[in-house]
């Protein structure tokens, strides 16, 4: 089409206008943000998981409340280094509401955990995971379709951040 040619271009009311306005703002709302850890690049939907939190009333170990999950939520403020407790920031996760916890047995002196945390993203780049190297924590991405249904509503796409550590049995019940 040449600039000589007569465009009819479409006449828009306020109403009209005034929508348009609306979807493209909530079509930004809940645009993805991406971010790279390692090897992996995963987007993510902070507002979205964040809400998702807000209606959970708690995380997997005090739902379950064994010996194990309630050794591990006896030392969750000293679990997650720094630089993982800003990654749950950034991503929208509550550091209080693990989707799983769980328990491997002994290593040494102390017990193998693991666990994972919900949020609202998807993985783009390599698989592989990302360790701390200032501690025994290992921490990556997966996608969360292999694991249970989250027990709230994250959207079409579902993230686990996994995490694994040795922590030191601290509580009076014997395992």
């Amino acid at each position: 089409m040449t600039s000589s040619q007569n465009v009819k271009w479409p006449v828009l009311d306020s109403h009209a206008l005034s929508q348009l306005h609306v979807s493209s703002f909530l079509r930004h709302n809940h645009a993805m943000d991406q971010i790279q850890v390692g090897q992996q690049i995963i987007r993510f939907d902070t507002d979205r998981t964040r809400k998702a939190y807000a209606l959970m009333e708690r995380g997997d170990a005090e739902r379950c409340g064994c010996s194990y999950c309630r050794n591990f939520s006896a030392q969750r403020s000293t679990v997650y280094p720094q630089n993982f407790r800003s990654l749950l920031e950034q991503l929208g996760i509550d550091p209080e509401k693990e989707g799983e916890v769980y328990e491997c047995g002994p290593e040494n002196s102390l017990r193998l955990y693991g666990g994972w945390f919900y949020f609202a993203g998807e993985l783009t780049g390599p698989d592989e995971r990302v360790t701390d190297s200032n501690s025994d924590f290992q921490y990556w991405f997966a996608d969360a379709k292999q694991y249970p249904a989250p027990a709230v509503d994250f959207g079409k796409s579902v993230m686990s951040l996994q995490f694994v550590t040795k922590l030191p049995w601290i509580i009076s019940d014997q395992p």
